[in-house]
């Protein structure tokens, strides 16, 4: 969560950007400074006082992690802001799972009531964190990262674990594998929350198999919302623009709960919240979309074991066959025209990715940024049908 903000929307042409840097290493601070232009933001993200990326939103949706080297103020119209947060954000932040179709409960991180902050498990017995976790009869969920990637979530109901999801969208036994092959506990962090019971029981239920998007057009969040009212269904209505997210979770066609992420981060301040899910509802080029929700009502307790690996592994995420990528520039190429080669390496430019070492989490993004090129929907509705016959866990 945001802790601090040491000033807001200042003139860009009237920041020090030297001092920041002195600033943030005197506190050792953990956080970010942000520079709004028209067209982007700049987010510097600092971790223990040093500066470590720079993640670039443009107004059209692209992020682009670009070097600090290249890292400036521009003399144009802009304001700054500097805040103090959670190493947890920073994450929740760098992954940017924002849509619950292709990230299931990954996209709550790090929402929720914060138990334990961010501790670094060199520190930590995990055995002993689970142990607490059933003693305390936690309700809620146990994060374990490190400061650039999600490893995954245990999920918890009155101390019990009922589900595990893996930074690679993996879930139950092979989420357990994924966060083993790849915490390292002298590179690792954990923290543990608490979600209220409603929210809590979307979280264990959404793996790929229990989430279904709505193939229905909304033009309006009523036409949503009497779709789901009417139907008495467990869903949640998803209304993205200009940065903002807002999710509308419905049990049983009654609303329980709403969330709000602006940029990958969400917004704890009910009052800013409240005036960011006005705005993201009334602009012109919104969209809404609609998952139904297959409501687990009685989860049944698992077992876990967590123990990571003393050294690094070679493979942090699952790496696509370099045949496969192929096959997907193959299928973009075909379905877009013969511009579409240039988009591909333009895209893979700017994402900063490789075809020869692409993780399936890369190519999500990647796919998600080439079906923005298609100018109609229908044909981008085609190219991911015929990207999910080449990868099936894409989707």
């Amino acid at each position: 969560m945001i802790k601090r903000v040491l000033f807001k929307d200042l003139d860009i042409n009237v920041i020090n950007l030297g001092n920041i840097f002195d600033e943030a290493r005197k506190r050792g601070l953990t956080g970010f400074f942000r520079a709004t232009y028209w067209n982007r933001d700049d987010y510097l993200l600092f971790v223990d006082g040093s500066p470590f990326k720079l993640v670039s939103i443009y107004s059209d949706g692209r992020r682009i992690v670009g070097t600090l080297e290249n890292f400036k103020l521009e003399e144009r119209e802009g304001t700054g802001t500097f805040a103090e947060c959670t190493l947890d954000d920073l994450v929740g932040f760098q992954e940017y799972h924002h849509d619950p179709g292709r990230s299931g409960a990954l996209f709550f991180f790090p929402f929720g009531t914060v138990v334990q902050e961010t501790t670094s498990l060199s520190f930590l017995d995990l055995d002993k964190e689970f142990l607490l976790a059933q003693r305390s009869h936690l309700s809620g969920y146990m994060a374990l990262y490190t400061q650039e990637s999600l490893l995954g979530m245990v999920v918890f109901q009155e101390g019990v674990p009922v589900a595990v999801f893996g930074g690679d969208n993996s879930f139950a036994s092979q989420a357990v594998d994924y966060i083993n092959a790849n915490l390292v506990p002298a590179k690792s962090f954990m923290s543990m929350y608490t979600l209220e019971y409603e929210i809590l029981s979307f979280m264990y239920s959404m793996h790929s198999d229990n989430i279904h998007s709505v193939d229905s057009k909304f033009m309006t969040y009523a036409e949503a919302k009497d779709f789901v009212e009417q139907g008495k269904r467990n869903a949640i209505i998803l209304i993205e623009g200009g940065g903002i997210y807002r999710y509308d979770l419905f049990f049983r066609g009654q609303q329980v709960d709403r969330l709000v992420k602006e940029k990958g981060l969400f917004v704890a301040d009910e009052e800013l919240a409240g005036r960011l899910s006005v705005k993201a509802e009334n602009m012109p080029d919104r969209s809404i979309r609609v998952y139904e929700i297959s409501i687990i009502e009685k989860p049944l307790p698992i077992e876990v074991s967590i123990e990571g690996t003393s050294e690094e592994a070679t493979v942090v995420e699952s790496e696509i066959p370099v045949d496969k990528v192929g096959e997907v520039r193959s299928v973009f190429i075909k379905e877009i025209g013969p511009v579409g080669k240039l988009i591909w390496e333009k895209t893979l430019d700017e994402l900063g990715f490789k075809e020869s070492a692409m993780s399936l989490n890369q190519m999500r993004i990647l796919v998600e940024r080439l079906k923005k090129e298609f100018p109609e929907e229908e044909l981008a509705k085609e190219f991911l049908r015929k990207i999910k016959e080449v990868l099936p866990d894409i989707m």
